[in-house]
């Protein structure tokens, strides 16, 4: 039997070939699974913050369409705040868009079912600030509902996150609702004119309203059933009227509950009402508990921070300042003559004050207790001791000497510390000015500490009373008032064209000027500035307050952050509370609008 072999090399050749075979059979494995959309958690956040926002103003909104005077908004407010609330809608739904992109999973899921709602609710709510449209508010509401409930869902499959949790929680406790029903409206009408119009409208006897505009037509009423108006029709025949129309038409009604949002519209008024006629000033007392105004015609007007009149005290003259003790139990108040008034009876107590020309600065020194004002000498009087500065206790009893003071006859500009230390600049002898102080109800004569070149405009002072600041017609001149030698302090930080200063509670000092308003550390250098159409008042409060034209009054945060208060009008004075925690202006001479700061 012959048996048969293989050679060598052959078998060398089938095994090679094996080898570089079975990887090219072989099944490749699978690629990666896409995990689920990252940034779940981000973007929930951000949602948040949209639906707490347009929650709160919804609240304020209806608030205002119902009549009320608390944390409301007119339509036309509200329209401004949604416009920015639906670009930030729109870069939300295009981040989460492209987050979700190739991904897989319940978050991916979640997250474009809210982005999708957003992008619905953000139409409608540019839709409302367009038109105003009730139906299109009642979409609203129900798009901020629906939000609420898919952060909701999203959230629950994610890690659980606090901040998120306690948004949802604040933002649903805030309750609007909006009720459709079906109504059905009685017209007459059209007429050529609106005198025609209104001739009808006398006839037909008591009617809703009346087109201001052609076509002129006279709404009658509104009924709740069309039998309803077809009776009102007919009772219309006897009076002349042969024909009128009934048209069926959609009815909402808005209302709202629970806690009140007062957090997140700190933009907005927390109160708004009617002050005396002709004010030109304004004062807040600490927490808000009371308001006072100015008129030109001497009348002060006390109110309760609700809004009621307490007290109604005259002057003969104009009052151009009005200001409240650090506890808000007393009130200095008036012009030509200044009077310690007790709130919110509204008795003036103690003397008088009697200046030769009516005051130019009034301030509260905190730690003596007591207000001071100034005045320069009158008109044609010679240079040298014609203008004054007098003092009372908050109580109204007279200051023990050196009160009164003579000044220059330009008067004197002051400001005051926390610890009853008042400044004092005035004109010098052979030019420039002199800053002096005196502890209230201590010194019996005025120290002067430096001279500095050029007139002062204005004083300020941090609430420690080591650093100080000079407006005058050369710059803005910082120094430290306690140092041993404060001249050699000086440090010119801000051009003349500054028409404002103000320290703020960290002691950065704030510089106002048409254009901008600066910002400049306790050490010196500049931190930023903010830019402004026409800077016209700087007060300072938790956030320095800037009233920038005659209508737009702005908070800036310490680090530069811009907010616009809604105050509705022409603002003729703006003021803040001892506490800094509450701002009040006076709009259009007869409204004051309160607002609480953050």
């Amino acid at each position: 039997m012959t048996r048969m072999t293989t050679p060598r090399s052959s078998l060398l050749a089938a095994l090679l070939a094996a080898i570089l075979f079975t990887p090219a059979c072989t099944t490749p494995d699978p690629p990666a699974e896409r995990t689920d959309a990252p940034g779940g958690a981000a973007i929930a956040r951000r949602a948040a913050a949209i639906l707490l926002q347009v929650s709160a103003y919804d609240y304020a909104l209806v608030g205002s369409l119902n009549g009320q005077r608390d944390l409301v908004v007119s339509s036309d407010r509200y329209a401004v705040t949604v416009r920015n609330t639906v670009r930030g809608i729109n870069i939300l739904a295009s981040d989460t868009t492209a987050g979700a992109a190739d991904r897989r999973g319940p978050v991916r899921e979640r997250l474009l079912a809210l982005a999708d709602g957003l992008v619905v609710l953000g139409r409608d709510l540019s839709a409302y600030a367009d038109a105003t449209d009730a139906a299109t508010l009642a979409r609203v509401i129900s798009g901020v509902a629906t939000g609420w409930q898919r952060l909701s869902d999203l959230t629950g499959a994610l890690p659980p996150e606090d901040e998120v949790a306690r948004t949802i929680s604040r933002g649903t406790s805030f309750v609007v609702t909006a009720r459709a029903e079906r109504v059905f409206s009685l017209t007459v009408g059209p007429y050529a004119t609106l005198a025609d119009a209104e001739a009808a409208a006398r006839r037909a006897g008591q009617v809703e309203g009346i087109t201001r505009t052609a076509p002129f037509v006279v709404r009658v009423g509104t009924y709740a059933t069309r039998p309803a108006a077809e009776t009102a029709a007919a009772a219309l025949a006897p009076k002349g009227f042969a024909t009128s129309a009934i048209a069926e038409e959609q009815r909402h009604e808005f209302a709202r509950s629970g806690p009140a949002p007062d957090v997140e519209l700190w933009r907005e008024p927390a109160r708004v009402f009617d002050t005396a006629g002709a004010a030109r000033s304004v004062a807040i007392a600490p927490g808000g508990a009371w308001l006072a105004t100015g008129s030109d015609d001497g009348t002060v007007a006390i109110f309760s921070g609700d809004g009621v009149l307490r007290a109604l005290p005259r002057f003969t003259a104009g009052v151009a300042h009005v200001a409240f003790s650090d506890n808000g139990e007393w009130l200095f108040a008036g012009g030509l003559t200044l009077a310690n008034i007790r709130v919110p009876s509204g008795v003036a107590s103690g003397t008088s004050i009697r200046l030769p020309t009516p005051a130019s600065h009034a301030v509260f020194v905190p730690g003596a207790r007591a207000f001071v004002a100034s005045a320069s000498g009158p008109t044609g009087q010679p240079a040298g001791g014609a203008g004054a500065i007098a003092g009372r206790a908050s109580d109204g009893a007279a200051l023990p000497a050196p009160f009164p003071l003579s000044t220059p006859a330009g008067g004197a500009v002051l400001a005051a510390t926390e610890a009853g230390e008042l400044l004092i600049a005035s004109a010098a002898r052979g030019g420039g000015s002199d800053i002096e102080v005196l502890r209230v109800g201590e010194d019996r004569f005025p120290r002067e500490i430096l001279r500095l070149p050029g007139t002062v405009r204005s004083l300020a002072v941090d609430k420690s009373g080591t650093r100080a600041a000079a407006l005058t017609d050369q710059g803005v001149v910082r120094f430290a008032p306690r140092d041993a030698d404060p001249a050699k302090t000086v440090s010119t930080v801000a051009p003349p064209s500054a028409r404002e200063i103000a320290f703020s509670v960290d002691g950065t000092l704030y510089v106002l000027e048409a254009t901008r308003l600066i910002a400049l550390d306790a050490a010196g250098p500049q931190r930023w500035t903010v830019p402004l159409t026409d800077g016209r008042r700087l007060v300072m409060g938790t956030r320095a307050i800037v009233l920038d034209g005659s209508e737009r009054l702005v908070a800036v945060d310490g680090a530069g952050t811009v907010d616009e208060l809604g105050v509705g009008g022409t603002v003729q004075d703006v003021s803040v509370s001892a506490d800094l925690a509450r701002v009040a202006a006076l709009v259009d001479g007869r409204r004051a609008v309160l607002f609480t700061l953050p």
